[in-house]
């Protein structure tokens, strides 16, 4: 027969038709109560007591939960007690993993749930981080923590809000679920640029420090407080360590300091670094300059503003309708520049021009393009 389960109650101060009760309160199986010699140390149904200290232990005898508490009542069947002003330390493997405050909770199914609610605030032991909210969930049996209703937490790597959190201490992971926004920490957001990640659904790995996402996710860069680049993606990956932000499904970049448009399937950003690579076909757009540019690879080094093309590379120009084709591209963002090196074909409309050679030059919104053939080298200026 299996071992039945105990919460002990240590009582500073109980009262009860001028009786003073300590020692246990069991929930045996099926919520019974547990037999002891004494009858009077037993917890008698609808009894109130104060000043208590609860605890839980396994089938080892490893303490699953502590709670100490201002008051607690045990409803008539045995299966509830419920408790107030609440200070609950949670264990793993005996191991203390949170100190959990709350306003008030309900201890059931004979120790193996609890819940607390009411300015919920739970600190990490061993991970370092702070949940607040105004449920709580411990389910020691499954490992898992949850958190509800206005979720905001802390961490030395992240910050984020969420309709709720799932915490499971031994694979050293958080999932947030809900209008979830998380925020990279750095120590002076004013000189130092972070990330804001906007998902429905993210999954923290802390000791690695990575953060997924299955479901589509939007991060935006800010520097000096304020955008400078948003992706969006179906799927992403952020390693916090190295600051690199992987994405997938319908990529889509927007760099507002340069300003440029990238589209793609995948997508790996060096935050730190300041380089995207895209080693699938993308689309880069320049707005304002109306020029926009494919091909099967590409790299951008945001910091000296050129983007590097290759295999496949056309430009145009889609304001006076000329075309490049090349091999490889090399595109300096702020002066227009275009170099184009192997298989180069220039045309436009107005002249009609088709040039062909080796390697050219120009700026295709002012139609002005050299290309080097070899010996001959051909120049196109407007009338």
């Amino acid at each position: 027969m299996a071992k039945a389960r105990q919460i002990a109650v240590g009582v500073a101060i109980a009262m009860l038709v001028g009786i003073g009760l300590y020692s246990l309160f069991p929930f045996g199986p099926g919520g019974s109560p547990h037999s002891t010699e004494e009858t009077a140390n037993e917890a008698e149904p609808g009894l109130t007591l104060r000043d208590v200290t609860l605890e839980q232990p396994d089938d080892n005898g490893e303490p699953l939960w502590r709670v100490e508490a201002e008051e607690v009542t045990y409803s008539p069947d045995r299966q509830v007690a419920m408790i107030k002003r609440p200070d609950s330390e949670l264990f793993q493997d005996g191991e203390l993993i949170y100190n959990v405050t709350a306003d008030t909770g309900e201890i059931q199914e004979n120790g193996d749930t609890i819940f607390l609610r009411g300015n919920i605030v739970a600190t990490g032991v061993k991970n370092g981080s702070v949940l607040r909210g105004n449920e709580l969930e411990w389910r020691p049996q499954e490992d898992v923590l949850i958190v509800r209703d206005n979720i905001t937490g802390s961490h030395p790597q992240l910050r984020a809000v969420a309709d709720e959190a799932r915490v499971y201490n031994r694979e050293n992971r958080m999932e947030l679920e809900g209008n979830v926004i998380a925020s990279t920490v750095v120590k002076n957001p004013q000189t130092e640029p972070w990330l804001k990640l906007q998902a429905e659904e993210l999954i923290w790995f802390w000791v690695e420090e990575r953060i997924e996402s299955p479901q589509a996710i939007r991060i935006e860069q800010f520097k000096a407080n304020a955008i400078s680049d948003v992706v969006v993606g179906e799927q992403g990956r952020v390693d916090l360590a190295d600051q690199v932000a992987t994405l997938r499904g319908s990529v889509a970049m927007q760099m507002l300091e340069l300003p440029l448009n990238l589209a793609s399937d995948v997508m790996e950003w060096q935050v730190a670094e300041q380089l995207v690579n895209v080693n699938r076909p993308l689309t880069v757009v320049h707005p304002e300059a109306k020029l926009r540019v494919t091909a099967r690879q590409g790299r951008m080094n945001l910091a000296e503003q050129v983007v590097t093309m290759n295999q496949d590379v056309i430009a145009v120009g889609e304001q006076n309708q000329s075309r490049l084709t090349t091999d490889r591209l090399t595109w300096n963002v702020p002066d227009q520049t275009l170099l184009a090196e192997g298989g180069v074909n220039y045309r436009q409309v107005d002249p009609a021009i088709n040039l062909n050679g080796n390697r050219g030059v120009g700026r295709l919104n002012e139609q002005t393009f050299v290309v080097d053939g070899g010996p001959v080298i051909t120049e196109i200026v407007p009338n």
